[in-house]
């Protein structure tokens, strides 16, 4: 029971992180590139998490845990958090994040077919009401003409939610022997290497990260990254390992509930009584699966 307390508080603590960490974001977008956020927030990350790991000490990892943790820091981080970033750009903050939920619906799916876990008939039908509220609120604003969203956007939110949950899935059984904060540096370091090669590959380096020597930019960027790092990554890692991946990612979408204000507030977005009736019933399939627990 304890157990399963961590790891719900760990997930609604990532979905407040990833919801502010969402807003930071969005402002940053207007100084940097994705290919530049991934790879920045990668290496401030990775050197965060890495001055933890030195006070709470690192253990042996074994060969197949250690890969398939690999695979999923190159596919989640530099592959999910490159498209997150581009639809970011593209799209509301709270849009985005709304249309995030639906990456926890289908983590829920993967997890059925590939770990043999076995969502009840409660779970199944919270599962339908938040496809149902993301879709409803992506179609209130592809019709709107004023407030009107980018197809491109919602084409790299959807490739960025599919690189994310399979990676969820692909480290599930690696939290088994390695510590969370360990293995969230190691999905980290992978990423940001990967990013590190392809940003040199398509020569994106030279001038990609040159806002970060403005104060001002640089002081929000750390923050920015250590509210992800910390609150974002390692609190879902925490969460993973202590409940069912389903349960835990799909705690994780009441990001919404806080997204919207923020976004209202901070950004002006235009949030209309639609779009919140329809964030609030796929905040309600959240509710109906947390329930079931």
């Amino acid at each position: 029971m304890e157990s399963k307390f961590i790891g719900v508080a760990a997930a609604l603590g990532s979905a407040a992180s990833w919801a502010i960490g969402s807003i930071l974001f969005k402002q940053l977008g207007d100084h940097l590139s994705p290919v530049a956020m991934t790879l920045a927030k990668g290496t401030a990350a990775s050197v965060f998490l890495a001055a933890v790991l030195l006070a709470v000490g690192a253990t042996p990892i074994a060969q197949e845990p250690l890969v398939m943790l690999i695979l999923s820091g190159v596919l989640g981080i530099a592959v999910g958090d490159t498209l997150f970033f581009m639809a970011l750009q593209r799209l509301h903050a709270h849009a985005v994040v709304i249309l995030f939920t639906l990456g926890q619906v289908l983590t829920v799916l993967l997890a059925v077919l590939l770990l043999g876990e076995r969502p009840s008939t409660t779970e199944w039908v919270g599962m339908g009401l938040v496809v149902a509220g993301v879709t409803a609120v992506l179609w209130v604003q592809l019709t709107d003409e004023e407030n009107r969203l980018s197809l491109v956007g919602i084409a790299c939110g959807l490739a960025s939610v599919l690189a994310m949950s399979f990676s969820v899935i692909m480290c599930k059984d690696a939290l088994e022997t390695v510590g969370t904060v360990q293995a969230t540096l190691v999905r980290m370091v992978a990423g940001t290497v990967t990013m590190l090669f392809f940003a040199y590959g398509m020569r994106q380096m030279g001038g990609a990260l040159d806002a970060l020597a403005r104060p001002k930019v640089m002081g929000q960027f750390l923050g920015s990254v250590g509210v992800i790092t910390f609150g974002g990554f390692w609190l879902s890692i925490v969460a993973i390992a202590n409940v069912d991946a389903s349960i835990a990612n799909t705690l994780n979408s009441t990001e919404p509930l806080f997204v919207l204000p923020l976004a209202a507030f901070i950004l002006r977005e235009k949030i209309t009584p639609a779009i919140v009736g329809s964030s609030l019933v796929a905040v309600a399939g959240i509710g109906l699966i947390a329930g079931a627990m």
